[in-house]
């Protein structure tokens, strides 16, 4: 199989999760109470937190591979647990084992795929990667129904473990990266830590990480709310979502069409169109409501695939190429820390009115696009 497929194929069956339409339902139906289930949701992303850097910087040591074979294998064993678990303990394990199979693949991929492919095929490639996760989310979105009306919850869970059995095998064979080390600098994690903080450039990356991440929770959270306001019965959502997730997959001839080289330019473009969007959202009402509603997700994807391009070029300008993946965690966890602030100022924010959330994000995504105009440094690594 060739070497692209064996990665996309990978992508796909890690992501044929058919039970996740009823996820609560799987814990609820087994004795775990409403306020449990939002507890497993917190170990799970405090795991993931915690087990950012440490995670990261095992990447490193072990190598690209083995970490992708590692966070499959980790994952599976999750959804094996998940299967048979019947109390609050055991779904803490499982919570604790996906938190650890997240932070694993944290970076990882986006290293991965920039390392086998090189800068000059990483947009078209990871457009591509992602896009296999989106088919395999619109599959078990529309097999879901059919299969939990003629077998049960469980069986949804035991057809996942077998995809996820599939995506583990192939992890296996898929190419290693070029892992030799030449001339290695000393790495001091703490000290280069404290420099990345003092860093304009890094710190204007991880805000528009962070603002990217935020912009997909206010789509998950807030469009049922954007439907009911205007109109619409909740019931159009599930198509809606099959319809923008559909959509997404032109996300590869988008960037093909753009090409691979200033993708600095191409974030704050997009950055300026997501936020017009976002801003359409509070003034637009009717119909037009919907078609923004079915573009905004592709001009998020496409804007964070230029994102995760300007971060890998920011790793090879600084020298940390041989620690990609600790690096890639450290975007990750200061994006974290800022989207927690993020979402305490709009916990404040919602409290009048939700649309003020789309205007403050509107505004964060201009404000972002304009300090990367300004910033040089940024300019130079992409």
């Amino acid at each position: 199989m060739k070497t692209s497929r064996k990665i996309y194929a990978m992508n796909l069956f890690s992501n044929l999760i058919f039970y996740a339409p009823v996820a609560l339902l799987v814990r609820t139906n087994r004795g775990i109470s409403l306020s449990q289930f939002f507890v497993l949701q917190a170990i799970l992303s405090v795991t993931c937190m915690v087990c950012e850097f440490p995670l990261g910087v095992l990447t490193d040591k072990i190598g690209l591979k083995k970490s992708i074979v590692l966070a499959q294998f980790t994952m599976l064993t999750a959804r094996i647990i998940l299967l048979v678990s019947n109390n609050f303990m055991l779904f803490s394990v499982e919570a604790l084992l996906e938190g650890i199979a997240f932070a694993l693949n944290s970076g990882t991929i986006s290293a991965y795929i920039y390392m086998l492919f090189g800068d000059d095929n990483y947009s078209n490639n990871i457009s591509k990667f992602y896009n296999w996760g989106t088919i395999a989310f619109i599959v078990s979105t529309v097999m879901f129904p059919f299969i939990n009306s003629r077998w049960n919850i469980n069986a949804l869970i035991w057809v996942t473990i077998i995809a996820n059995t599939i995506a583990t095998v192939i992890s296996i064979f898929i190419p290693d990266t070029d892992n030799s080390i030449e001339n290695e600098e000393q790495f001091d994690l703490s000290k280069t830590l404290k420099l990345l903080v003092h860093d304009k450039t890094f710190r204007v990356i991880v805000l528009i990480v962070s603002l990217f991440n935020l912009s997909f929770l206010l789509i998950n959270f807030f469009y049922v709310k954007v439907i009911i306001d205007n109109g619409y019965s909740e019931n159009i959502v599930s198509p809606l979502i099959l319809a923008y997730s559909g959509l997404q997959l032109s996300q590869t001839f988008i960037i093909k069409y753009l090409g691979e080289q200033k993708a600095w330019n191409k974030v704050r473009l997009f950055s300026v169109i997501a936020s017009l969007f976002f801003a359409g959202l509070c003034v637009i009402s009717g119909k037009p409501v919907v078609l923004l509603m079915m573009i905004l997700p592709t001009i998020l994807s496409v804007l964070g695939i230029f994102i995760e391009k300007i971060q890998n070029n920011y790793i090879d300008t600084i020298g940390f190429k041989n620690h990609r993946a600790t690096m890639l965690s450290a975007f990750s966890f200061f994006a974290d820390v800022f989207e927690v602030v993020f979402l305490l100022a709009n916990s404040y924010i919602s409290s009048f009115n939700y649309k003020y959330i789309f205007v403050f994000i509107a505004a964060s995504l201009l404000l972002s696009a304009i300090m990367l105009r300004n910033d040089n440094a940024v300019k130079s690594v992409s």
